[in-house]
């Protein structure tokens, strides 16, 4: 198997699939991921990338603190072939607009509505930007703006065939992150 971030996390859920890959807080209560359903959240967000127009090489970015989504989001990007970029929660409008625009990103994932109001603020500055994905629990405000779960739906668009054509043209020369 190559040896790439995508491939290495496959081979994670397939050595340990019942191991606890991540906890998150859920109701105050601290929550398990198993590296089985962690990469299969993983597959599920790539395919939806893919049904939303990310192509091999294309580029996404993500607008929030860490947290499960936007794990989720970067390693599906670089599953379907793409890129990610973090941006800082602490970036003026102008600066996100810059990172958005010159990392040539599709889609973004942002955190909540102070972070999504930067984007609004400079929208028409981002000829290149397709659409916006909250992350879980946060407000969608239509146009072009998903709820998380909206967004995953999209999935149903993109077969887990082609999906695993992307992984496995994926090299270890290629960019994995921005």
């Amino acid at each position: 198997m190559k040896d790439t971030i995508p491939h290495r996390l496959l081979r994670l859920a397939a050595e340990r699939p019942s191991t606890i890959a991540y906890q998150a807080k859920v109701n105050g209560r601290w929550q398990p991921t198993t590296w089985r359903t962690y990469v299969d959240q993983i597959r599920t967000c790539a395919r939806a990338l893919m049904a939303l127009g990310l192509e091999r090489g294309g580029k996404v970015s993500i607008l929030g603190f860490n947290r499960p989504e936007w794990v989720i989001f970067d390693h599906a990007a670089m599953m379907a072939g793409g890129c990610p970029a973090g941006i800082y929660t602490t970036c003026s409008a102008d600066e996100v607009q810059y990172i958005l625009h010159h990392a040539e990103a599709l889609l973004v994932l942002v955190e909540n509505a102070d972070q999504l109001a930067k984007i609004k603020a400079r929208r028409a500055d981002l000829p290149l930007l397709r659409g916006i994905v909250m992350m879980r629990g946060a407000t969608a405000t239509g146009g072009d703006v998903l709820t998380w779960d909206d967004f995953l739906a999209k999935a149903d668009g993109a077969s887990e065939a082609d999906l695993d054509e992307r992984v496995n043209a994926l090299a270890p020369e290629q960019l994995a992150t921005l």
